[in-house]
């Protein structure tokens, strides 16, 4: 009968045959991502040779801790490769298997193995895949951390040209988005939204890939996502992962060259609705909603001089006969020359309206009737309230 030390001195001589039928074995059980490559082999073949010597010594009761920086280095090669954690540990597997089925065609038909002795034998194999499986994916799993943090440099990178203030030439910004695996567009649309006062939990995912994400100024995060039916769509999804506050404010579509104007236009709206002087009915506001509030808050001081100056007139009326004016002129700067559709509006008599009219006519004189009168009266009562005019 055999010894463990005899076993080895059997196999030792069919070393190659034990090698090659680990990479016979990887071979034949191809993955999702096909048979391995020949870089991949030469890797495995260095691997399946120090294994099967790692084995030969186990086997003669040599506790040698394996030399597993081949291993770990193999994990990080198959990361790199583009395979799966799961396909990696499968090729540890078949290949333990493969060791163990050749290994015992290899002993002579009179060797006859005890029960323990068979058991040792198959534990030796057993203990030796799980040794070199687990360096494997310590390689392959750090390969995935240095790739994460990478792709994510290269997106900040990325990011920061668009929202720079001094726009970047075209050709850098094409390097960066082919560096960053980033599908430059034609137009894009930059979305901010207040970060959360308390942390994400953890575990929080950063969101959908064909969305950049940069920390800009008073706790608020700008979002870039190319333009399109689905980029509102694609923003949400970011938002809710980043754990964004409502609302979430949406600039103008952009070339990606200009994305810092998106961007500080997007800032500007949040402003107003943190001020009042814009309604957020829901999570979103856009600012293709707001333009005349925004160009009105581009210069507020001169917004209110206008202001100011155009309803100067209406200054000397008490409270309630100022606010009756008011109505009354943002009436019929909705229906102008429309009395009658005023009073539906104002739920008053035609009659009624007719009076205010004539009061109003006093009090601004031929600016009702001037087109760019009206213009800079419609802009001052938007100035004065944050309600834009009834609409006709």
């Amino acid at each position: 009968m055999a010894s463990p030390v005899d076993l080895r001195v059997l196999l030792q001589e069919h070393v190659d045959e034990l090698a090659d039928a680990v990479l016979e074995r990887v071979r034949a059980g191809e993955g999702p991502h096909g048979a391995p490559d020949a870089a991949t082999l030469r890797n495995l073949r260095l691997g399946a040779r120090a294994a099967v010597d790692c084995f030969l010594a186990r086997l003669a009761g040599e506790r040698t801790a394996a030399e597993v920086d081949l291993f770990v280095a193999h994990g990080r090669a198959q990361q790199a490769a583009g395979r799966t954690l799961t396909e990696l540990l499968s090729f540890y597997r078949l290949g333990g298997l493969a060791m163990w089925e050749r290994s015992t065609a290899l002993l002579p038909p009179s060797t006859q193995l005890p029960a323990h002795e068979t058991f040792a034998f198959g534990s030796a194999v057993l203990e030796l895949v799980d040794e070199l499986s687990v360096a494997a994916a310590e390689g392959f799993t750090a390969g995935e951390a240095e790739a994460r943090r990478r792709s994510r440099a290269l997106r900040e990178r990325l990011v920061s040209l668009l929202l720079s203030d001094r726009p970047a030439a075209p050709e850098a910004l094409a390097l960066a988005a082919r560096a960053a695996g980033w599908t430059l567009p034609a137009r894009v649309r930059v979305a901010v939204g207040a970060l959360p006062a308390d942390p994400l939990p953890t575990g929080a995912g950063p969101g959908p890939a064909r969305v950049l994400a940069a920390t800009v100024s008073d706790g608020r995060e700008a979002l870039v996502v190319a333009d399109g039916e689905e980029a509102e769509q694609w923003l949400g999804r970011a938002a809710t992962a980043l754990g964004l506050e409502a609302p979430l404010a949406i600039g103008p579509a952009v070339a990606p060259a200009d994305s810092a104007r998106s961007a500080a236009r997007a800032i500007a709206l949040l402003d107003h609705v943190g001020a009042g002087a814009v309604g957020a009915a829901g999570d979103v506001v856009r600012c293709d909603d707001h333009e005349i509030a925004l160009l009105l808050g581009a210069a507020p001081d001169l917004a209110r001089e206008v202001a100011g100056r155009r309803l100067a007139p209406l200054s000397a009326l008490d409270d309630a006969a100022r606010e009756r004016m008011v109505a009354t002129l943002a009436a019929w700067l909705a229906d102008p020359g429309r009395p009658q559709a005023m009073a539906d509006r104002l739920g008053l008599h035609v009659q009624t309206i007719r009076y205010r009219l004539k009061a109003l006519r006093e009090l601004l004189g031929d600016a009702l009737d001037d087109p760019d009168e009206r213009f800079e009266l419609s802009l001052a009562l938007r100035v004065q309230s944050p309600a834009p005019p009834p609409a006709s």
